[in-house]
């Protein structure tokens, strides 16, 4: 069975140097993307495959996917998500993760910025601390580069 090391949160999905960076510094070479839109966009699949390095193994999957492929699939996995919703529901799914990084969230309706680069809702700080409450630790960071910002 596989399990997750690290859940990122960023509103961009996979980007190369963002996947090769964090891999690297947990000694991961398989990543997990996890976006409905994403999963059924062969296009978007193959630009973001042209990013990540080739050592690095890449699956599309479907949020709701998740825990069946990580039952069936040994190895430890980068989760990369779009939203904090859909990481909740993987979470509520019963996927054990171990750290969550907030990368970016994007400023939209509705939110406040937090960081320059992380903007949140009540939505997103309430799945924040149930993410805590679950025991993994959470924290902003937009790379590897930076320091490490405490949410809550």
């Amino acid at each position: 069975m596989g399990e997750i090391f690290l859940a990122r949160i960023d509103s961009r999905l996979a980007s190369g140097q963002v996947v090769k960076d964090w891999c690297e510094k947990y000694g991961l070479k398989k990543v997990i993307i996890a976006n409905d839109r994403t999963a059924e966009d062969s296009i978007r699949i193959e630009v973001m495959d042209l990013t990540i390095p080739e050592e690095i193994e890449s699956t599309y999957l479907k949020v709701a996917g998740v825990k069946d492929f990580l039952y069936k699939n040994e190895g430890a996995y980068f989760l990369l998500v779009e939203t904090t919703c859909d990481l909740e529901k993987i979470l509520d799914a019963g996927v054990s993760i171990k750290e969550v990084n907030v990368g970016i969230i994007h400023l939209s309706i509705g939110k406040k910025s937090l960081t320059e680069l992380v903007a949140v809702d009540e939505n997103d700080l309430r799945i924040f601390d149930k993410i805590k409450n679950q025991g993994a630790k959470i924290f902003i960071r937009t790379s590897v580069f930076d320091d490490e910002e405490k949410i809550i």
